[in-house]
């Protein structure tokens, strides 16, 4: 339940990315690859809608302003008022394909990615060698969180 807790954060604390241009609307994450050191891939997103099932409904809503929320659903039930102190709400500010993501719970610490759009997805691929403050449990390489516009 910690190494999910703590992908969900991480999971929270990366989809706050993208161009401004591009970012701003409310989005549904549809996969989480994460990439270890021995090179294994596997779609954490599975696991974490296994174990929690009202993940697969939560939103993240990017405003104009450089602002974003994360919005739960109350069938999280305890784990709701967990997941939202640690990950519900922050600043994003972009320049070219990188962003900045400042979290306002100093919980997870500031970080870079790096983004690709196309049409309703987006897509942030984080590097763990380019983020060492982040917290890194597993010791993964790197993770690529894919969102669909709703």
């Amino acid at each position: 339940m910690i190494r999910l807790l703590f992908t969900t954060s991480v999971c929270f604390f990366l989809c706050v990315t993208g161009w401004a241009q591009s970012a701003v609307g409310t989005w549904k994450r549809t996969t989480m690859l994460m990439t270890e050191a021995d090179g294994k891939t596997t779609d954490m997103s599975v696991q974490l809608t296994k174990a929690m099932p009202c993940t697969a409904d939560i939103t993240y809503t990017f405003v104009a302003d450089g602002t974003f929320r994360t919005d739960v659903p109350e069938s999280c039930g305890q784990m709701k008022k967990a997941i939202e102190s640690m990950n519900k709400s922050g600043r994003w500010s972009a320049k070219g394909n990188k962003i900045k993501v400042v979290m306002i719970d100093k919980s997870l610490p500031d970080a870079d990615y790096d983004l690709t759009v196309s049409g309703n997805t987006m897509t942030w691929s984080f590097n763990y060698a380019d983020n060492p403050q982040m917290p890194n449990p597993t010791k993964a390489k790197r993770t690529v969180i894919t969102y669909k516009r709703i």
